[in-house]
């Protein structure tokens, strides 16, 4: 069998290879072929990453059980799989795109809704001033946060806290992207910021686009960004307007609030940094939200102060102390994560993660980012593990 399809790939690059100086002879526009051994056309990329692993959360719900899974969301991180497309048109002008889809392994299925491509989908131009796309993209804070928050997208993180993090994204939007040598900027904006419930766990869908209600389900976001190899620093937020089927959740056992006029609001901004000391890298941040409609207003605090050292290129350690205060609500909670990876090369690597969350007693913040159905209840707290697996291409 492999030798029936290696003759089978041997005979597609003959074809190519033939194929190549007709088609430049008569001046026909054609994608160029690929290198030989890879039949994708040059300018395309194939990446993912593919991450899981068991978990295991104490205290969830009423009763208090103790919780055993293979998680559906991330692990150390998301499993996604991608094509990256790049082609200059000229010196000056280049032509971009982007097809990233999230899946569960636990299930095999879709992520961000069931959608086919819901972690990115978009096509654009990339010139001297910055980059120009439109599809679903990323907000501007999703950006803002690489560096100061060391443990990303890991299962125990800034998505336990706010699950909208590592769910940034935003139907419908022109993105704005440019670096100038050390300095990064960037803006977003979405005409209907979220068309598929589900994407966002507890917030509902906003989808816009509307002709009779233009200013509703709109969305926007803006970063300034500045690295170093030894420090760096950024400000971001994002902003989204409320319409039919929207609401805000914070994540910690109060009922979601309804986001139903276009003035209704949600709004988060960071200010975050952090250094490097050798093979040791320290991040500290603080994430601000407020959801504010025309008989609410609740305001929340997070800040994180994350490490993160090199003991061998193949083994690291890192961890963060988070604080969340949410007066209005009356919950606080203070979480605590370490993790350590071992790398066995550049693409392979395992890792456990140990988180605890410690929440007053009107609290139920979870431990866990990896999926529904391990939440505590009020004035519970938790304590999660996760070993697994990741491999990348």
């Amino acid at each position: 069998m492999i030798d029936r399809l290696q003759k089978k790939i041997d005979n597609i690059e003959e074809s190519q290879k033939k194929a190549a100086p007709a088609v430049a002879a008569s001046g026909g526009a054609s994608a160029a072929p690929a290198k030989p051994g890879n039949l994708l056309p040059q300018g395309l990329t194939i990446y993912g990453s593919l991450d899981s692993g068991v978990e295991m959360v104490t205290n969830v719900g009423a009763a208090k059980e103790t919780l055993t899974r293979v998680p559906s969301t991330t692990g150390a991180g998301p499993s996604v799989v991608g094509l990256d497309f790049r082609r200059n048109v000229n010196d000056t002008i280049a032509a971009i795109g982007k097809a990233e889809m999230g899946i569960y392994l636990d299930t095999g299925s879709s992520g961000q809704g069931s959608r086919l491509f819901g972690r990115q989908l978009f096509v654009g131009v990339d010139t001297s001033l910055g980059s120009l796309t439109f599809g679903r993209q990323y907000s501007m804070l999703f950006y803002s946060l690489h560096g100061a928050d060391i443990l990303g997208p890991n299962i125990h993180g800034l998505g336990s806290v706010d699950a909208y993090i590592p769910n940034a994204r935003a139907d419908n939007s022109v993105v704005w992207r440019a670096k100038f040598d050390k300095l990064s900027l960037g803006a977003h904006y979405s005409f209907g910021r979220d068309t598929v419930s589900g994407t966002v766990p507890a917030s509902g869908s906003c989808a816009g686009e509307d002709a009779v209600d233009t200013s509703r389900c709109r969305g926007w976001s803006a970063m300034a960004k500045y690295d170093d190899p030894r420090f760096g620093v950024a400000l971001a937020t994002d902003n989204q307007y409320g319409g039919t089927g929207a609401q805000a959740s914070f994540f910690n056992g109060a009922a979601p609030i309804v986001l139903t006029s276009a003035s209704d609001e949600d709004r988060r901004i960071t200010a975050n940094g952090y250094v490097r000391f050798g093979a040791l890298k320290l991040g500290a941040g603080w994430l601000g939200r407020k959801v504010s409609t025309a008989t609410t207003e609740v305001k929340q605090d997070t800040s994180w102060l994350q490490g993160e050292y090199a003991i061998t290129p193949k083994v690291i350690v890192d961890g963060g102390v988070f604080h969340i205060e949410n007066s209005a609500q009356d919950r606080k909670a203070n979480m605590y994560v370490v993790r350590g990876t071992y790398k066995f090369d550049d693409q392979l690597s395992t890792y456990l993660s140990l988180g605890y969350m410690d929440n007053n007693t009107t609290a139920a913040y979870g431990v866990s980012g990896g999926g529904a159905g391990a939440s505590p209840t009020a004035g519970n707290s938790q304590f999660g593990t996760m070993a697994g697996v990741r491999y990348r291409f």
